[in-house]
C-alpha cells in the first residue's frame, strides 16, 4: 500500500513532467547556467500536474453509453501516465538527455547535445563572453579529468570494459578539442571588442 502510494505520487507529481522537460531541453545548463537541475525538478512537477489534469480531462470527456462506468478509471489513468512517461523518456534519451544510460550498457549511450557555441550564443557585452569562457574552462577541466580517469580504467582486464573506457576517452578528447577551439574564438572576439 505504501509502495503503491509512493509510485502513484511519483507518476502524478513528478515523472511525466520531468521526462517532458528533459525531452524539450536535453542539454545540461540549457534552462539555467547554475541551477539547471532545480529548474528541471520544479518545471517537471508543474508539468506533471498539468499532464495529469489533461489526462483526466481527456479520459472524462470520452463519451460512453448509459450504464457504462466510463474511461476515467484508475487503470486508464495509470496506462496513460506510464505511456506518456515512457514516450518522453525515449525522446529525451534519443536527444542525449540521459548520459547515465551509457553506464548500464554501451549501446544505450547517446551523444550529448552540443553546448551553445559562438554562433548560437547572443553575446551582448564582455561579461557574457567572460562568463562563457569560465564555463568552458570548467568544462575543459572536467574533460581532462575524464580523459585521465578513462585512460586508467582502460587498463582493465575485460575487453568490453577496456573498449568502453577507450571509447569514452576518445569522445572526451574530441569534445576537448571543440572546447579549445571555442575558447580560442571567444578570446579572439574579446580581443576585438577590447581593441
Amino acid at each position: 500500500m505504501v509502495l503503491r502510494l509512493i509510485v502513484a505520487t511519483l507518476f502524478i507529481f513528478f515523472l511525466p513532467g520531468f521526462t517532458i522537460v528533459n525531452a524539450l531541453f536535453p542539454r545540461k545548463g540549457e534552462l539555467d547556467k547554475e541551477f539547471d537541475m532545480l529548474y528541471r525538478i520544479t518545471l517537471g512537477m508543474g508539468m506533471s500536474i498539468v499532464t495529469t489534469i489533461l489526462v483526466g480531462f481527456f479520459l472524462g470527456s470520452i463519451p460512453v453509453d448509459h450504464g457504462e462506468m466510463g474511461y476515467f478509471v484508475e487503470q486508464n489513468i495509470w496506462i496513460s501516465l506510464i505511456t506518456i512517461t515512457v514516450v518522453f523518456f525515449i525522446v529525451g534519451w534519443y536527444k542525449g538527455a540521459y548520459q547515465w544510460m551509457g553506464l548500464l550498457h554501451q549501446s544505450l549511450e547517446r551523444p550529448a547535445p552540443p553546448p551553445p557555441g559562438p554562433e548560437d550564443f547572443n553575446y551582448t557585452d564582455d561579461k557574457d563572453i567572460l562568463h562563457e569562457m569560465q564555463k568552458l574552462a570548467r568544462r575543459r577541466q572536467q574533460l581532462k579529468h575524464q580523459i585521465k580517469e578513462a585512460r586508467e580504467k582502460s587498463k582493465a582486464q575485460a575487453k568490453s570494459i577496456r573498449d568502453h573506457y577507450q571509447n569514452k576517452k576518445k569522445k572526451a578528447e574530441e569534445e576537448l578539442r571543440e572546447v579549445d577551439d571555442r575558447l580560442k574564438k571567444l578570446e579572439k572576439m574579446r580581443a576585438e571588442d577590447i581593441y
